[in-house]
């Protein structure tokens, strides 16, 4: 080998030396966040209901905070609000083997077994918004408070009718951890309120179809219906749908858990009156963080809890309610 050549191998060995090191030490640390011993963390949502403006929001916040911290995410969720729906997709997920794995758990006893095996796999589970029966099961939960959330629609309700008159709960499907903590709220505290009566609740299957019909019964048996709350986005807007149908919109007060664009132009237009909205990109976020700390070795907190902020046609529009209202897409 010639002098020359001699120079130019040396040269590129020299080089190759400089960019091996520069790479390792951009990839090894856990503590940017993502990422131990050179591996990339994989972190999966599986939603309550794809396309839920809640759940899509939710998604956004975990989305943007696993990219900070350089994991991967994805997202995926059954069509319907029903651990029917979901347990396949759970399932597919576990079956990927994940490095964790961010649930809103439907029915929560439902779900015990698929998520016991994600756990008995070694994937780390973390529950936003809703929790399995289960609670051992995940390293943190992250969630609004849905009793004290259906305490606060209950006072909202009550000074909307002038605290008299008749009530009801539109309720999802019995069984959904977050819906019942709201629906025990509400009647709890409208024991505190002893001129309004609270009739029997009904259930929309977390369908507004459902939603709107039951309340058109209910309207055709009590004329004098004053209140309705409705636990979540699907009530919600079945609720606006059954006031318009009876020409009721501005006497029946609503006041409803969660929000959709139709549901805004429905505040805008009275017929909704007031709306308890949680903060789903904060949820998000956090359940990123507590699952990438568990991965991390480092200390989690069991249980952290999220705000709540009543909206209403006075104050839609003002910036600090602005992180509040949900996303369709992020």
């Amino acid at each position: 080998m010639s002098a020359k050549r001699q120079a130019t191998l040396a040269a590129a060995l020299a080089l190759l030396t400089v960019l091996t090191a520069g790479c390792s030490s951009g990839s090894g640390a856990a503590g940017a966040g993502g990422s131990a011993g050179g591996k990339r963390y994989k972190i999966v949502y599986v939603q309550g209901m794809a396309g839920n403006p809640f759940f899509t929001s939710l998604t956004c916040g975990a989305q943007a905070e696993a990219a900070a911290r350089g994991a991967s995410f994805d997202a995926q969720g059954g069509k319907d609000y029903s651990p029917q729906s979901q347990t396949p997709v759970l399932n597919a997920v576990i079956a990927q083997h994940p490095d964790a794995i961010l649930i809103s758990p439907m029915a929560g006893q439902a779900m015990v077994p698929p998520l016991t095996q994600a756990k008995a796999q070694g994937i780390k589970l973390v529950f936003a918004d809703s929790k399995a029966a289960d609670d051992s099961l995940a390293v943190s939960e992250i969630a609004s408070d849905n009793y004290a959330g259906g305490v606060l629609a209950a006072k909202t309700l009550a000074t909307e009718v002038g605290d008299k008159g008749k009530v009801v709960v539109m309720g999802a499907k019995p069984g959904i951890s977050t819906t019942d903590a709201r629906q025990q709220g509400f009647t709890d505290e409208m024991k505190n309120h002893p001129a309004i009566t609270v009739l029997p609740p009904q259930y929309s299957e977390s369908a507004p179809a459902t939603a709107t019909s039951k309340l058109s019964a209910v309207l055709a048996a009590d004329s004098d219906l004053t209140g309705v709350f409705a636990v979540s986005t699907q009530e919600v807007e079945g609720v606006a749908t059954g006031v318009q149908n009876a020409g009721a919109a501005g006497r029946v007060k609503v006041v409803g858990f969660d929000s959709s664009a139709p549901i805004l132009d429905d505040v805008r237009n009275g017929v909704v009156q007031d709306l308890v909205l949680q903060e789903p990109l904060q949820i998000g976020k956090e359940a990123v963080d507590q699952a990438l700390d568990a991965l991390e070795g480092k200390p989690t907190t069991k249980s952290v809890a999220t705000p709540y902020v009543v909206l209403n046609k006075a104050n839609m529009d003002a910036p600090d309610i602005a992180k509040y209202i949900y996303r369709s897409d992020c």
